[in-house]
């Protein structure tokens, strides 16, 4: 690895990009794609460049030469600004029909709601969008929603959560929002108007919980401090001040490792359920799975003994199970 980055870089940037090889294509592996600014973060807590503007575009142009030169996957990078959208149409029917019976009726992807019965109903939101795909991956498992909320509190947005939340509260179960953001004027009043929107337009009092970023979590990681210090032009400056006072410096988001943001967030959704109940409810999961594998064989043996000629991956069921299941019939 060496000899492929010596050949490409200098001695400033190699031991950026030798660093960047090993983060990425081993320490952050798991959490693929992952950002620009996430790689930017790890090389600042490891002391390899100095926190700055003029650095992170040194790492972005790095970033971009190791993929080039295939020593960092090109995938392992994603950019949420921008997207390309799907096309439409397949090559023909039979090829559509074999991938639609192919996914039909999976166990696997049945999932019962494991918090249905909890008496808190929970959410998550973030300002965040680049961490969105590794806070969603936790809060998956826990079929609990992830807000994307921005820099900005959408109203439109606050309205879904609120109809949410209203029907959650008249099922008998208590509003909770878990909010993970920059420590910084205008991360720190992201909660805050979250709360009060939901109050003055909806009147819903929901508890909105700040789980990070904290300062004790700024201290407990050793985070590096933003790139965008705290400006006095912020409209939420005095707020900050307030609460914070001036020695507080703004710390990104993004600084934390994707581990360490997982599990603060996991600890969070512990201590928010019943985890007996929850463990009582995945166990129920399990024996619908069965369930929906016995029809998913009756479905396909049905279609197999009737298309089997024009559905090759049907025709190896067309002699599985000749009667629907009980649970069917006699529901």
């Amino acid at each position: 690895m060496e000899n492929g980055t010596s050949a490409i870089f200098n001695r400033q940037t190699k031991p950026i990009a030798d660093a960047l090889v090993q983060i990425i294509n081993h320490d952050l592996t798991p959490y693929w794609p992952v950002t620009v600014r996430q790689c930017f973060y790890q090389l600042v807590g490891r002391m390899i460049v100095p926190n700055s503007q003029d650095q992170y575009r040194t790492v972005s142009r790095v970033l971009v030469k190791l993929r080039e030169n295939d020593l960092v996957p090109w995938d392992a990078i994603e950019d949420r600004t921008r997207r390309t959208t799907h096309k439409r149409g397949v090559s023909n029917v039979v090829s559509w029909l074999e991938e639609q019976c192919q996914d039909m009726l999976r166990p696997d992807y049945y999932g019962r709601c494991l918090v249905q019965n909890q008496p808190v109903y929970c959410e998550v939101s973030t300002e965040k969008d680049a961490l969105s795909s590794i806070l969603e991956s936790v809060v998956w498992p826990y079929c609990v929603r992830l807000n994307v909320v921005r820099g900005q509190v959408s109203a439109t947005m606050v309205h879904q959560i609120a109809l949410r939340f209203e029907q959650a509260m008249m099922n008998g179960q208590r509003p909770l929002l878990l909010h993970f953001g920059d420590l910084d004027p205008s991360g720190v009043s992201i909660p805050h108007a979250l709360k009060r929107n939901l109050i003055e337009r909806h009147g819903i009092d929901v508890e909105v919980v700040r789980v990070a970023l904290n300062p004790e979590q700024v201290a407990a990681y050793h985070l590096p401090v933003s790139l965008d210090a705290v400006k006095t032009s912020d409209p939420n400056h005095g707020a900050w001040l307030r609460k914070y006072g001036e020695s507080q410096p703004a710390v990104e988001l993004d600084a934390l490792h994707p581990q360490d943001l997982q599990d603060i967030l996991r600890d969070a959704l512990d201590q928010v359920f019943d985890m007996q109940d929850f463990q009582k409810q995945k166990r129920q999961e399990v024996q619908d799975r069965e369930l929906v594998k016995e029809i998913r064989l009756y479905v396909l043996g049905c279609i197999g003994r009737r298309f089997g000629d024009q559905i090759p991956y049907c025709k190896s069921y067309s002699g599985v199970l000749g009667e629907c299941p009980p649970h069917i019939t006699n529901p």
